[in-house]
Order: C-alpha cells, then structure tokens, then sequence
C-alpha cells in the first residue's frame, strides 16, 4: 500500500465585509461635509416650496388648494415688489409663462425663504444631524414631480396637441414677421414625427424614474431631453425658461449622488460597488400597501392625462372638427357703403384675405399686411356668422354669408353703420410649398431646400 498525501485544504475566503445600507439605495448623506449638508438642505427648501402643491394639485377634489395658494401670491407678491424691490406688479401669470416678474419675484421669495430656513435649521443642530432619510425621501418625491411633468409635456407631444401643424394664418405670414418662439413652434409643429420623438423621449424619462432599480438612467435620460429644451427655450425666446430650467436642475439633483459611480465606469475605466436596493418597509403588509397606493398613482396619472390629451386633440389637435367655411379666400371685391373699394396696398381698411381656422377661429388681412384675430360663431342654419375680435375694444360683426358656387363666398352685413358686402374666392391650401413639401422622400434628386 502505499499512503496518499494530504491535500491541502482550500483557503477560506474572507467573511464579507458588513456595510450599513441606505434604506433606498441611495449614497448616504453620513459622509457629508458642513458645506454639502448646507447646501442639500438648501435645495430641499427650496425645490419643496417651488413644487407645493405636487402632489396634492393631481388628486380630484383639490383644485382649491392651487386657486388659494394662487390667490395668496397674488396679494403677497405686488406687495413685496412694490415695498421691497421698488417693482408695480400688476399682471399674474397665466398657463403659457413661466418668465414674468410675478414669477422671477416668487423664486426670489423661494430662495430668500429657503436661506432663512437653512441657517436656522443648520445652527439648532449645528450640522450634525443625519440627513439620509430625508435626503432619500426628498429624492422619492423629486422623482415623481420630474415624472409627471415629463409625462404631461411628453404625451402632449404625442398626441400633437402641444405643437400642431402652422395654422392657415401662419402659412401665410412671411417669416420674418414671425416671432422667435413662433418660428420655433412652427418649426416643431411642422412634423409630427419628430414632435412624437421627442414626447417619447420625455415619457421614457419619466417612465424611468418611477423606479427605483432605474431613476439613474431615468434622470440622465430626463438631462439629456431637458438640456435640449431649456437650449430651445433660450435660444427661441420661449416664455418658460424658468420651469424648464427647474425640470432639469432637479433632473441633474437625482443624478448627483451616482455621479462618482458614472464617472468611474464612464470616464475612468474603473470597476464601481453596486447599490444595495431594498424596500423602505420592513413589515411585508406596508411594502404591498405602499407598491399599491404606486400602482394607483401611475395608473391615474396615465389614464387622466392621455385622456386629457386625446381631448385637447379632438377640440383643438388635428381631429378637431371643421366648419364648412374652413380654407383661405382673397377678396375679389369690397364694397363698402356701395362704393367699391380699390385694392390699395396702403388702404388699412379694405380686406386683403379671410381666413377660417378649425376651432373656430379667423382672421382678416387688410390691405397693409395687417391682421385681426377673430373668434368665428357660425350659424349654419340662419346662413349668418358673428365675428368677435380676440383684442377688446372692437365691435362683433354680424353678416350672412352665401356660396354663389363651390370656390366662392359672399358675406354680407354691415361694418360701423356702412353696408358691406364682400366675394371672396377660396385658395387651396395645398398649394402653398410648406403644404406641398409635406412628407418623407427616400430619394430626393434634387435638394427641396427654399
């Protein structure tokens, strides 16, 4: 026999090393600085003051919460600008601005608060207190904030309810009347396509953040969008500067605590320790409560705003009905009085082209290039319409109007207290090249470029 050696056993890896865990994975806030921890509480202030009412302002049943809050501004903010900052406060924003001085005067209020709170806050604990509940909290309701706008604004760009194809009105205008922003509407409204490519890209976003395993690649995803329309909205002189320029700072905010991991594997070539992801909940019961109270969110927050948005898109969106009197029409003949009026090119007040947009707009063109908007209320039955003016001061024109053949429309009536009769003669849209070129082309022989 012979005796068989011994084999050395296998080495004992060493035990694993015992780290305490964020609760939702997020970097701990243990290792900050005074500065960081200043700074962070700041931010939370600061953003929590200039998101409230989210998200109480989405439940059914509390859009008296923002009329109050808004009446509140109302009276608190000419006041501080007229004692304060020396500034007469007399117009309050509305839904497409986020850029007034009503605005920049609240932010400042916002910021002031925010530095107030933050020093108090800082000396009572001298800044040893332990912020990474909080901070992960803080980052929980940022996440859905930034979700939900990307949602809104994105299915709004799917749906082409936010930017549509230029109305007849604007076919006709020369560029170079166009406003900034205007142009730049006109622009992202001239192909659904892309709008739609874009509003994809903010509901990925959004979609991404409402997740814990993806609000990094979420919030990236929302820089990338975002960074794109705050250069838009600068570039172009659009009036939300301001609430575009938030979406993304609280965009870069969830990213900041991975930023050394990304830099690592993106930049330096390093390996990074994955984050430990779990539940904030221990008790079984609370994690299904709180997965479903999200499931109810999420679902509501869908369904509500792709309803609203298939509802803009029937009243006002391309499926918005038509009137029978829809196109461009040139005037033939004006007569005014019983006179008939002479097509002078300085004559502001003999009519050029009428034009009847869906949605029941209109707008006339005067000789000197100048328009009139119009609200149309057209009255099939009687054979009559009503011409309201969008600027106050002017006095509605009610006419009849009558189709000599399919090209043609007479209206008539009285303006001031002359009689007025007008032909006009219907142009077809398609004829326009804006109109014409509309489309994709895989081979294109010659550049369409005008």
């Amino acid at each position: 026999m012979h005796a068989t050696e011994a084999q050395p056993s296998p080495p004992v890896p060493p035990a694993p090393e015992l780290r305490a865990e964020t609760p939702a994975g997020a970097p701990s806030t243990r290792g900050w600085g005074v500065g960081q921890r200043i700074a962070f509480r700041w931010a939370f202030i600061y953003l929590t003051l200039y998101g409230f009412p989210f998200p109480l302002d989405l439940i059914p049943g509390f859009d008296w919460l923002h009329d109050r809050l808004q009446a509140f501004w109302e009276s608190v903010i000419p006041w501080v600008g007229a004692r304060v900052l020396g500034l007469d406060i007399v117009d309050f924003p509305f839904g497409g601005t986020s850029d007034t001085t009503f605005d920049y005067v609240k932010l400042l209020l916002f910021a002031v608060t925010a530095v107030v709170v933050t020093l108090v806050w800082s000396v009572s604990d001298r800044c040893r207190g332990d912020d990474s509940r909080l901070h992960e909290g803080f980052r929980v309701y940022l996440r859905y904030m930034v979700a939900t706008a990307m949602l809104s604004y994105g299915l709004a760009k799917v749906f082409a309810t936010q930017f549509r194809f230029p109305e007849l009105r604007e076919l006709l205008r020369p560029m170079g009347d166009a406003s900034p922003m205007g142009l730049m509407w006109d622009f992202m409204g001239y192909s659904t396509g892309y709008s739609a490519f874009t509003g994809g890209a903010e509901v990925l976003g959004g979609v991404l953040l409402c997740f814990r395993r993806t609000t990094t690649l979420g919030a990236l995803v929302v820089v990338g969008v975002m960074s794109n329309v705050v250069m838009l909205n600068f570039a172009f002189d659009v009036s939300v500067k301001m609430g575009s320029s938030h979406l993304l700072l609280m965009a870069v905010f969830l990213v900041v605590p991975d930023a050394r991991r990304l830099v690592d594997f993106l930049v330096l070539n390093r390996p990074t320790e994955p984050v430990t992801l779990r539940t904030p909940f221990a008790a079984p019961w609370m994690e299904w409560g709180r997965r479903t109270v999200k499931c109810l969110f999420l679902g509501w927050c869908a369904v509500s705003m792709t309803a609203e948005k298939l509802e803009h898109r029937r009243l006002w969106g391309e499926d918005a009905p038509r009137s029978e009197l829809y196109g461009i029409y040139t005037v033939e003949s004006f007569e005014w009085g019983g006179q008939e009026v002479p097509p002078m090119a300085t004559d502001a007040t003999r009519w050029k082209r009428v034009v009847f947009e869906a949605s029941n707009n209109g707008a006339i063109q005067r000789m000197n290039d100048a328009w009139m908007r119009y609200r149309v209320n057209l009255r099939p039955a009687e054979q009559g319409l009503t011409l309201s003016a969008m600027e106050n001061g002017h006095v509605p024109m009610i006419l009849n109007y009558s189709r000599p053949d399919a090209e043609s429309l007479v209206l008539e009536g009285f303006l001031g207290d002359r009689s007025l009769r007008v032909l006009l003669v219907r142009r077809d849209a398609s004829e326009l090249e804006l109109v014409k070129s509309r489309g994709f082309r895989w081979i294109s022989e010659t550049p369409r470029n005008k």
